[in-house]
């Protein structure tokens, strides 16, 4: 983690310069450094006629680097509030640009939105997802759109979503088994973040490759799925200093390359296992006529296996957007069948492989962190605000009965579930800084000139606890603010008009997955408080709401709580 700022830089150096051929190194940094100092002086010469944003001076070489601490959100909503709501930084030599109001918001993920649709280059983008080939960090263009338009027709579809409805019912229910049967019918606290992030992980594993797995399938080292999204998910939350010095990125200070390169290999060997496990069942199928006569459900490997068949021009994935990793053959498939069939004569051509290897990677990170993420605040405020937990159990029996169960289809009756989830999302951005948007050309907004090439920032936990949007109140946990018409109908897709929250983003780079991730948190939370009523140790208002500080945000610490049965019921 980059949570030292300039004296890590500084340390780390020294280090360096203290081994073998330090006179050398020495030298060699000294002359890099210079040449850095330079080439930032002529850039500012060049620039300082332009009217930037305001901001903090930046020193040479590091910019301001050294004023960020952690957590990186609320350092930069500090000096928004000393700056404005437009803040202008260099980290490193790369223009950094820190939008923390949704006034701003707009007017750079929609007026502005196809100017600032790219990213910016990372160390995760190359090093994890295969030089930029997923949806995320790569840069806005063609490979992008392709990209897109696989996820949101084919992927994320509403009738996709709901073809998966039994998943989630299954495994919420498992989830709601295990919390009873660890807790010893409630005489014992059980860990309700392990829980929520278990049963996710599989509901996850299950709609993208149709079985649940353990830690153990993905290697021997004790490390397993959560393990590694944690790992990845840190790496992205911490600021490589490669990434905005390039003269020192061979060097690799802070170790997140190696870093990013070993979660690669350790993900990659087992997202190979699965695509031969998809080519091996679907050729058993066809063998046996199953294929015809019992059509199953895809998952989302099944659909991109599917997709790498189709001649459709604008959605055929083409070579030069794989990188040649591992090899498969395409052959022809038997009429009529649900699934391309394709050969096992090992790998003779680059095909959609490390595609699918890309999406599994982020589909996964993605939404399993999200989701776990908002559900565990959400619980977490709850049980810290009895009145809410109360007034929403409430709300849960008026629809579904006393000995009901809760099915999707009742959500949409739960107008109160919609506020907890809603105000949860605004107060709990899963990815509090989004992930940076990149401008392509120079531009002018609200009066500011804005070099090309800069990363813009959205502070989307600044925006959403704006004083001046949301009132005195806007830093307290109240689900009834949203009660109120104008603004329980806010749309939280990105989509939306007004943009006085962004969970998922906004504008073409907004998360195509959010009516996934709010439904599965909707349902879940819903079967939590329907099924027990919760109790923590100690006074609930004095319950450790520290965040943690990565790419997301979830809890710092664990949360445990006491579940007790609501009523008699069979689980």
């Amino acid at each position: 983690m980059f949570d030292m700022g300039f004296v890590n830089l500084l340390q780390n150096l020294t280090l360096i310069a203290g081994g073998g051929g330090a006179a050398t190194a020495a030298i060699g940094l000294m002359a890099t450094l210079m040449f850095c100092f330079f080439s930032y002086c002529i850039l500012y010469q060049s620039r300082r006629n332009e009217r930037l944003p305001p901001g903090p001076y930046p020193w040479p070489i590091i910019g301001n680097l050294h004023q960020l601490r952690l957590p990186i959100h609320r350092t930069l909503r500090h000096l928004a509030n000393k700056y404005g709501p437009i803040l202008f930084l260099r980290f490193g030599s790369v223009p950094t640009l820190v939008v923390s109001s949704s006034e701003m918001a707009k007017q750079f993920l929609k007026t502005h939105d196809l100017i600032f649709a790219s990213r910016p280059p990372t160390s995760v983008g190359k090093y994890f997802f295969y030089n930029f080939k997923d949806i995320a960090f790569a840069p806005y263009g063609d490979h992008w759109r392709k990209m897109r338009k696989i996820c949101v027709l084919e992927l994320l579809t509403a009738q996709r979503i709901e073809s998966f409805k039994h998943v989630r019912q299954e495994e919420v229910s498992a989830m709601i088994r295990s919390i009873w049967e660890e807790s010893e019918s409630g005489r014992f606290a059980v860990n309700v973040t392990e829980a929520i992030y278990a049963s996710l992980a599989n509901i996850l594993w299950r709609i993208l490759a149709r079985k649940k797995f353990s830690d153990n399938d993905l290697g021997t080292d004790g490390k397993g799925f959560t393990d590694l999204v944690r790992e990845v998910s840190t790496a992205v939350g911490s600021l490589n200093i490669g990434d905005f010095v390039p003269y020192l990125d061979w060097l690799d200070l802070q170790g997140i390359k190696r870093s990013l390169k070993k979660a690669n290999r350790r993900f990659d060997a087992f997202a190979e296992k699965i695509i031969n496990d998809h080519v091996d069942h679907h050729m058993a199928r066809a063998s046996n006529g199953q294929e015809e006569t019992m059509p199953h459900v895809k998952d989302f490997v099944d659909v991109l296996l599917e997709v790498a068949e189709t001649n459709t021009t604008d959605t055929k994935l083409k070579r030069e957007t794989i990188k040649a990793l591992i090899f498969v053959c395409l052959s022809d498939f038997t009429h009529c069948h649900p699934i391309p069939i394709l050969k096992l004569e090992r790998f003779e051509q680059p095909n959609i492989l490390l595609t699918v290897f890309v999406f599994l990677q982020q589909l996964f990170a993605a939404g399993m962190e999200t989701s776990a993420d908002a559900l565990e605040w959400a619980m977490s405020e709850l049980l810290r605000h009895p009145h809410a937990i109360h007034r929403l159990q409430e709300e849960i029996e008026s629809v579904v009965g006393q000995h009901g169960k809760v099915n999707e289809s009742n959500l949409a009756s739960m107008v109160y579930l919609q506020c907890v989830v809603k105000e949860t999302l605004r107060l709990y951005p899963s990815l509090p800084l989004a992930i940076p948007h990149a401008s392509v050309e120079a531009v002018t907004v609200g009066g500011y000139y804005i070099p090309k090439k800069t990363m813009v920032i959205m502070n989307l936990w600044a925006i959403g606890r704006d004083p001046d949007v949301w009132g005195a109140d806007a830093s307290e946990f109240n689900p009834e603010r949203f009660l109120r018409v104008e603004e329980h109908g806010m749309d939280l897709s990105g989509g939306q008009s007004d943009f006085r929250m962004l969970p998922f983003g906004a504008g073409r780079r907004r998360c195509p997955g959010s009516a996934m991730a709010i439904l599965t948190v909707e349902y879940a939370l819903a079967q939590l408080l329907h099924t027990f009523d919760w109790r923590v140790e100690g006074d609930p208002s004095e319950l450790d709401m520290k965040e943690a500080c990565a790419t997301t945000m979830p809890r710092q610490a664990p949360l445990f709580a006491y579940p007790s049965l609501r009523r008699p019921r069979r689980l």
